[in-house]
């Protein structure tokens, strides 16, 4: 197998806002939030196919084209969400939850103790439970308030990578929240902090084509020549519309 295709677990979604009048939707949700905790048991096959019934129920059918040839994980990635077609969103809902019936016959969707720490332990500090388990979630849904608070209390895990080998800093240039990634740089987080694919909080702001978390990245001094595992630097998985920030002068 290419080397570059042998981890998949950055794959899992966050759970979304559901009516609970949805019974689906409900089921969903809890089998959305149950693979956060379970993803590093799971094969990058399972965890494709996941991926693509996730975007297909929230987003319909494939709506990005498709990446360049030298991004292999994110070609995988589309054409997991882009062989679905125009499955309907019920379906792939469906067909979400029967996938983690099929890889846990044991999940329990009245079980509402269920382990979902996706931000729990690093390799090197795998005794060391990070404190708060939703960080992850207030800085995906942009709540300032909840992450200052976790900043406030956190002094020993600023630059650890979770289980799915990313930190903190990684999820807000992602996301593209200017207001946390700044918080999170005068905390002291590390701007040129590398997952566990060696890429950097700008190659996740770049290719996501965030042009104001890439600007004040390079304010902060971010280095653009840093490269990944595949040796590609934030410049080549850049947008367009950044990549004019990112060449050298």
């Amino acid at each position: 197998m290419d080397p570059r295709l042998d981890d998949y677990s950055d794959l899992v979604e966050l759970g979304i806002d559901i009516d609970e009048s949805d019974v689906l939707g409900n089921k969903f949700n809890k089998c959305v939030k149950y693979i956060q905790g379970i993803a590093g048991t799971l094969n990058n096959e399972v965890l494709l196919k996941l991926y693509g019934f996730y975007k297909q129920s929230i987003e319909g059918p494939c709506n990005i084209p498709k990446p360049s040839w030298y991004d292999m994980k994110g070609k995988s990635k589309w054409e997991a969400w882009n062989n679905l077609g125009d499955m309907s969103s019920d379906d792939a809902k469906n067909k979400y939850i029967q996938t983690v019936l099929d890889v846990s016959p044991s999940f329990n969707f009245e079980d509402t103790q269920m382990k979902t720490d996706s931000w729990v332990k690093v390799s090197s500090l795998a005794h060391e439970p990070v404190s708060n388990t939703d960080i992850c979630d207030f800085i995906q849904s942009g709540d300032e308030k909840k992450v200052k608070e976790y900043l406030a209390g956190d002094t020993n895990h600023k630059n650890a990578l979770d289980d799915q080998g990313m930190g903190l800093i990684h999820y807000a240039s992602d996301i593209g929240n200017l207001n946390i990634l700044k918080m999170l740089v005068e905390d002291g987080y590390d701007f040129n902090l590398q997952d566990k694919d060696k890429q950097t909080p700008l190659h996740y702001a770049a290719s996501c084509g965030h042009e104001d978390c890439v600007k004040f990245l390079l304010s902060c001094g971010a280095l653009i020549d840093i490269v990944d595992v595949d040796g590609c630097k934030a410049v080549d998985v850049a947008c367009d519309s950044v990549k004019r920030l990112l060449k050298p002068t």
